[in-house]
């Protein structure tokens, strides 16, 4: 499974015209990868909705991945500025300036199937949490509040997890 992460890696720098990656698009190839191995729910919904909430730099690391398939739906990236479409995302990445509606995105979302994902070091109740580990982008998953969203990580996403906060 590391050994995926690292081939995705590696094809999407050889892509991006063998230049080194920059942090925002490591993040964002990360946040595709995780995605892609956590399990939702059942949805009727034609696109599979990967927001970022005033985080315009990953956005923008996203936006490579705009048109493929993930879940069997096209994935469509949005760049949202308020919290007003958060309902309709199944990914919703939050840097460090929203951190403090982290409250209020909770409250709103309740127990819907969206996959929270932060790498502000205070974002201690979101699902996926990155942070660079020296050199390394790492991720933790917070197994509790995935399981409030309805959200299985896969077992293999949960291996390569530097740590796995369980309920």
């Amino acid at each position: 499974m590391r050994r995926l992460f690292a081939v995705l890696l590696l094809f999407a720098s050889l892509s991006a015209g063998a230049e080194p990656l920059s942090e925002y698009q490591l993040k964002a190839g990360f946040a595709y990868n995780i995605a892609a191995y956590t399990e939702w729910p059942a949805s009727d919904r034609r696109n599979f909705n990967f927001c970022t909430l005033n985080e315009e730099n990953v956005g923008l690391g996203l936006s490579q991945f705009e048109g493929k398939q993930l879940h069997g739906r096209r994935l469509v990236i949005a760049r949202l500025t308020s919290l007003v479409a958060i309902r309709q995302c199944q990914v919703l990445y939050i840097g460090e300036r929203e951190v403090a509606n982290l409250p209020r995105i909770l409250k709103q979302l309740g127990d819907e199937p969206v996959l929270i994902i932060s790498d502000a070091p205070e974002a201690s109740n979101v699902c996926i949490k990155l942070a660079l580990d020296g050199e390394r982008l790492v991720f933790d998953i917070n197994l509790e509040r995935c399981q409030l969203a309805r959200l299985n990580p896969g077992s293999n996403l949960m291996r390569l997890a530097r740590v796995v906060t369980k309920p």
